[in-house]
């Protein structure tokens, strides 16, 4: 029992710092889903017979949206490289803790999406 609580304890900060990069890194999903689906539209649809699905908010909020998805992905980007290498590098700890629990990213929006978003 108690080497299975040292291994927990081994995974565990990692595990959680993760899940709280998880959260703008879910923010960065959504905003580069919406931009995939809308970031097309300019104002030149409006003049055509299929507007192709494009309204006057989507093309207004089409920046935003990029610059949003640059700097949120940039900051989570950030995140993961100072806390998976430069960190325990400088520390002379091995990166496989981090990396191990690294795909925990992906819990806060695998959430998001499994409630319907």
């Amino acid at each position: 029992m108690r080497t299975a609580l040292r291994a927990l304890r081994c995974h565990l900060p990692p595990l959680l710092v993760h899940l709280l990069i998880g959260v703008p890194a879910a923010l960065a999903f959504v905003c580069a889903r919406w931009y995939i689906a809308y970031g097309h539209c300019e104002y030149a649809d409006l003049g055509r017979r299929g507007l192709d699905g494009c309204t006057y908010d989507q093309i207004e909020n089409s920046g935003f949206a990029l610059i949003a998805l640059t700097l949120i992905g940039s900051l989570v980007l950030l995140l993961l490289l100072l806390f998976d290498v430069l960190r325990p590098l400088r520390a002379g700890r091995p990166l496989k803790p981090h990396l191990l629990t690294l795909p925990a990213v992906l819990i806060p929006y695998a959430v998001y999406v499994t409630n319907g978003g």
